[in-house]
């Protein structure tokens, strides 16, 4: 009996190759991510660090440049974080997209698996059922053997 081959096994592992390529890449978004919100919350903090010291100097003596200089600082810190929120928003955007292509290359693996299995069955019951008539085949010879052996030692 010849042995099974599965005729898209190249295919196959191909699928798993991109499966496995889709996972990285999801790994690397979600790290690009988590990097993009640490950097968001670094600069939430330097805004409510920049927050007390002008409230500090309010309630101190009032100096007009200093107030100038850490309102512009602040206004600045501003705008970075809204920079650093859509950046945050930008990689969730791929974490998502990145997500799907991993579920997609997943489903595209099972499917080939299922394929496979389904063809083994295939192969497994012909070759059984093969099998079953060679013996058959082999049983019904012998016995009709068997009759012809005692037919002629018979007479």
């Amino acid at each position: 009996m010849k042995r099974f081959i599965f005729r898209l096994q190249k295919i196959m592992e191909l699928r798993k190759w991109k499966e496995r390529f889709s996972h990285q890449k999801l790994a690397e978004a979600q790290r690009n991510r988590t990097v993009a919100r640490r950097d968001l919350r670094k600069t939430l903090d330097e805004v409510t660090q920049q927050d007390s010291i002008i409230r500090r100097q309010v309630s101190g003596v009032f100096k007009v440049g200093d107030a100038l200089a850490g309102s512009n600082y602040k206004q600045r810190l501003q705008s970075e974080m809204i920079e650093k929120e859509q950046q945050v928003q930008r990689c969730d955007d791929v974490v998502e997209q990145r997500t799907v292509e991993v579920i997609e290359a997943s489903r595209d693996r099972q499917a080939m698996e299922t394929l496979k299995k389904r063809k083994l069955e295939e192969y497994t019951v012909d070759a059984n059922r093969r099998e079953q008539v060679s013996m058959d085949d082999d049983a019904s010879r012998r016995h009709h053997y068997n009759h012809l052996e005692n037919d002629n030692n018979g007479k």
